[in-house]
């Protein structure tokens, strides 16, 4: 027997809307099957009902509920049933502003019994008079509880009004309510009242869940539907806040689950971003984006960046693509021509940067450089960089966002790399430093980096062309650790030299004078270099002691040479050496001096 499951049978959701329909083109994010469902479900439930549609700030929630109520003009503007459902709304955060005492979730009961009010009140087959009773009865009750909660939070002890029972004035209070809601739900057939609560996570998330407790204790009746966007997590917090972290570790689920019969996560591994980022990039009319809508490669890096920075959320992204627009606008400006469509990769990757990692973004711009770029791709740089600790406590997973911001370099590499050899130098970074400039996100100009600048000084210094200077640097050094390594760091340091710093510690120079084109320093002794030397030396090729030459010697002329360090390299016996036991050689004089693992 052949047992057909749900896994087996994909859902599938019929669309109201047809192809050309403004409402479907503008629902780039591909939520209208989502909206129908819940649509459906509101339609064909058992009320009272909660759904709880669940995501961050920003993620669409709001954008799912306007499908669902649409617009304040009338009732038939959203997906619902006209003639079954009736509609009312509360966004709780304006409430919070005026009301953060204990009084916020008996103003918001009272603002929604105003507004059932007023909807019912257009409905011809409404009694009038019946109607303004009851709502005159559940105001007036509402009120007194309010006034008596006042008068316990600005009276003296001893002076306050005559006491009020609190809980019986509520309780009849449910009941107007109730009675409210059943002069349209129980006058025909499946007839409900929807209400749409937003900005939950807004407001202070005790202030939250004590709203979620009202509303379920006392508007939680028959023929009520309740729709609110909140996030999972605000609810646990306002646990934590009010009952104890012990307490919200083995009742908050529970606790949730009581409130919220179907919670409904936003769908956002199912968003077409791709097609949503460059529609907006469209309708801003950046440069370049028109031609995207075909180009794979480009649609692929805007898609990559956004995901890689600011993520799935469309608030987020809509916040990177309106300060694009406006930094291309001043780049355009103060560059007297359109903007091309790499600088305008390079300005959203930026904007990017910015607006996700904004402590990142901060410390890179202090040094736009390509040594920085390669440090900010070290896990273990990041870690240890106080700058942006802001960055990790904001993340549950420090591992994540540190990927994340290597993958986020690559893939603005790939724009930079024009010959395509997999790294980026001073020249192929100075796009960047361009955009920055001309769209006055920082002031710094394009330098020349550190490690290239010394070895060019090397060779404008070798007026006789020593082939030594000129084999070692190319064959040896600059295939070595010490060129290559992203943990080291070259420090200019006046006009003659560099600083080697690796932890913020100096582990040497490198010196380039016209009577010495290429002098390079170790801060370390020489006897110790040598021991460590002999103990960790495994090639066949011998070091003879002289290739390891003591500086810091007060009768030798070499003690007030410039720059650092107790230990000079004699480039030039090693540059004799075999090119593979040379720059094994200049790797182990490294770990030597970081005292890293041999």
């Amino acid at each position: 027997m052949n047992d057909v499951t749900l896994r087996e049978t994909p859902l599938e959701f019929s669309s109201s809307l047809g192809e050309d329909d403004v409402e479907r083109q503008s629902d780039i994010l591909n939520l209208l099957p989502y909206a129908e469902a819940l649509r459906d479900v509101i339609h064909d439930c058992e009320p009272p009902m909660t759904i709880g549609i669940q995501g961050e700030w920003g993620i669409g929630r709001t954008s799912l509920m306007n499908m669902l109520r649409g617009s304040a003009d009338g009732q038939q503007s959203g997906l619902l049933d006209p003639a079954q459902c009736r509609v009312i709304n509360l966004d709780s955060w304006p409430y919070s502003q005026f009301e953060q005492s204990d009084n916020m979730a008996v103003t918001c009961l009272y603002a929604l019994t105003n507004e059932l009010g007023q909807v019912l009140a257009q409905e011809p087959g409404v009694d009038a008079g019946e109607l303004q009773g009851l709502l005159d009865s559940a105001k007036s009750k509402l009120v007194l509880v309010l006034e008596q909660l006042r008068a316990f939070a600005h009276s003296a002890a001893g002076t306050a009004k005559p006491y009020i029972d609190i809980s019986g004035q509520m309780l009849q209070f449910r009941s107007d309510f109730e009675k409210l809601v059943s002069l349209w739900a129980q006058s025909g057939d499946a007839r409900r009242v929807v209400v749409f609560i937003d900005d939950l996570d807004r407001i202070r998330p005790l202030k939250a869940l004590e709203l979620l407790e009202a509303i379920k204790n006392f508007i939680d009746v028959p023929g009520c539907v309740f729709v609110m966007a909140l996030d999972y997590q605000v609810v646990q917090r306002g646990m934590v806040e009010k009952l104890g972290v012990d307490l919200q570790k083995t009742s908050g689920k529970a606790f949730f689950d009581k409130m919220v019969q179907l919670p409904f996560v936003m769908p956002t591994t199912s968003y077409q971003l791709e097609d949503y980022i460059i529609d907006l990039l469209n309708k801003a009319g950046l440069p370049g984006v028109e031609s995207a809508k075909d180009d794979a490669s480009t649609r692929r890096f805007f898609s990559e960046i956004t995901a890689y920075t600011v993520g799935r959320n469309p608030r987020s992204i809509k916040r990177v693509v309106n300060y694009t627009n406006l930094l291309e606008r001043i780049h355009r400006h103060n560059s007297g021509r359109e903007t091309t469509n790499d600088e305008c990769k390079i300005l959203f990757a930026l904007v990017s940067m910015q607006v996700a990692w904004p402590e990142l973004f901060q410390y890179f711009i202090r040094d736009p450089s390509v040594d920085m770029i390669a440090s900010l791709q070290s896990w273990d740089y990041l870690d240890n960089l106080p700058e942006i600790a802001g960055l990790f406590e904001r993340s549950p997973d420090r591992e994540l966002v540190k990927n994340a911001i290597s993958a986020f370099f690559d893939t603005l590499f790939s724009v930079l790399d024009t010959n395509d050899d997999g790294q980026i130098d001073t020249r192929e970074l100075q796009p960047v430093i361009k955009v920055m400039e001309l769209a006055k996100m920082t002031n710094v100009e394009t330098r020349e980096r550190p490690r290239e600048w010394i070895l060019r000084l090397v060779h404008e210094n070798n007026v006789d062309a020593s082939p030594l200077i000129d084999s070692f640097l190319e064959n040896v050094f600059m295939k070595s650790v010490w060129y290559l390594g992203t943990e080291i760091k070259y420090r200019r340091a006046g006009h003659r030299y560099v600083t080697l710093v690796h932890n913020r510690r100096q582990i040497g120079t490198i010196v380039s004078l016209k009577s010495q084109p290429f002098v390079f320093r170790l801060a370390m002794s020489p006897e110790r270099v040598t021991r460590a030397l002999k103990e960790h030396w495994t090639s066949k090729q011998s070091v003879k002691k002289e290739a390891i030459v003591l500086v810091r010697n007060a009768f030798d002329s070499e003690a007030s040479l410039t720059g650092y360090g107790d230990t000079m390299v004699d480039f030039s016996k090693i540059t004799y050496m075999a090119t593979k036991d040379a720059i094994k050689l200049l790797n182990v004089l490294y770990q030597i001096v970081t005292d890293s693992e041999l």
